[in-house]
C-alpha cells in the first residue's frame, strides 16, 4: 500500500477538481508515484454508449485532449521528475467508473475533491467522492476544496482511534508515512469520562509501536467536531480514517467539514 506507485486523478476540469493537483504532485514527487489523470465521460442510464451532452465527436475529443494535456503540464511545471499517464472512460456514473479503474489499473492512492459543485450541473464533485470513499478499495484522500493550501509534505498526522474498532489499517499507513516522512503522529480518542480507562490503556498500546506518537483523550460525545477541533488546533495536515463498507455519518461529517485532508483508509 505504501509507499504510493500510482496516484489516481480523476477530473471533470472544474476549479474544484484540480484543487487537488499540487498535494497528489507533493506525494508522487516524495514517494516516486506515476500520476494518471483520469476523465469520465458522462453518459444516460437508458443509454449508456449515449453522451449527456451530444456534440461532434471530434470536437469534443480535441476539447477533452486540450484540458487533458493542460493538466499534464501543470503537473511537469510543479514537478518535471513525476510521469503522468492521460485516461479517458465513459459511463453514467461517474463514481462507479472511476472505482472500476481504480481496480484494473492498480492503482494505490485516489486524490479527489469533495465538497463542491460542478459548472456542469449534473456532477456534484460531493457526491462522487462519496461513493468512492464508502467501501473503498484503496486509499482516498479527499480534499475539501477552498481549504487552506498546505506547502509540506504529510508531517502532523490525526488518527481518530478508540476501545472498540475492528480494523486499525488507518493507523497502520498513519505510521507507515510518518516513519517515511519523519512526521508526528497525533492518536486521538473522543470518549466519555466512564471509557476514559480503557482509552488510556488502549493509546499506551498502540503508542508503543512508534517513539514520535502524542495522545489526546478528549471527553466528549461530539467526536467529529472534537476530531476536526483537534485537527485545526494542532494545524495537521491530514486526518487518517479507517473505512468499513459504508461510512458512518461522523466520518463522513469529518471529510466534509475537515480543515485538512482526509485519508480514508480500507479496512
Amino acid at each position: 500500500m505504501y509507499p504510493f506507485r500510482r496516484i489516481l486523478i480523476p477530473t471533470d476540469f472544474s476549479t474544484a477538481s484540480e484543487w487537488v493537483f499540487d498535494d497528489a504532485v507533493r506525494i508522487a514527487g516524495t514517494t516516486g508515484a506515476e500520476i494518471v489523470i483520469l476523465h469520465i465521460r458522462m453518459t444516460w442510464d437508458k443509454h449508456p454508449d449515449e453522451l449527456r451532452f451530444p456534440a461532434d465527436p471530434q470536437l469534443y475529443e480535441y476539447a477533452e485532449r486540450q484540458e487533458l494535456e493542460r493538466l499534464r503540464d501543470f503537473v511537469r511545471r510543479s514537478n518535471a521528475s513525476v510521469t503522468t499517464r492521460l485516461a479517458v472512460k465513459q459511463g453514467p456514473h461517474a463514481g462507479e467508473e472511476i472505482s472500476r479503474f481504480v481496480a484494473a489499473q492498480n492503482i494505490d492512492l485516489v486524490v479527489i475533491a469533495t465538497h463542491a459543485r460542478h459548472h456542469v450541473a449534473h456532477l456534484l464533485i460531493g457526491s462522487t467522492t462519496l461513493s468512492i470513499v464508502n467501501d473503498p478499495t484503496t486509499p482516498v484522500l479527499a480534499i475539501r476544496y477552498g481549504i487552506r493550501k498546505r506547502a509540506g509534505a504529510m508531517k502532523k498526522i490525526v488518527v481518530p482511534v478508540h476501545p472498540g474498532q475492528t480494523s486499525n489499517a488507518a493507523l497502520d499507513l498513519a505510521l507507515a508515512v510518518s516513519e517515511s516522512q519523519g512526521g508526528e503522529l497525533h492518536l486521538v480518542t473522543v470518549c466519555s469520562d466512564a471509557d476514559a480507562p480503557k482509552a488510556e490503556a488502549m493509546l499506551r498500546d498502540l503508542s508503543s509501536r512508534s517513539a514520535n506518537v502524542r495522545q489526546a483523550i478528549i471527553r466528549g460525545t461530539d467526536v467529529e467536531r472534537e476530531i476536526i477541533r483537534h485537527a485545526t488546533k494542532t494545524d495537521a495536515d491530514v486526518i487518517f480514517i479507517n473505512a468499513r463498507q459504508q461510512l458512518t455519518e461522523k466520518k463522513v461529517n469529518i471529510v466534509r467539514h475537515a480543515p485538512t485532508p482526509v485519508m480514508v483508509v480500507p479496512g
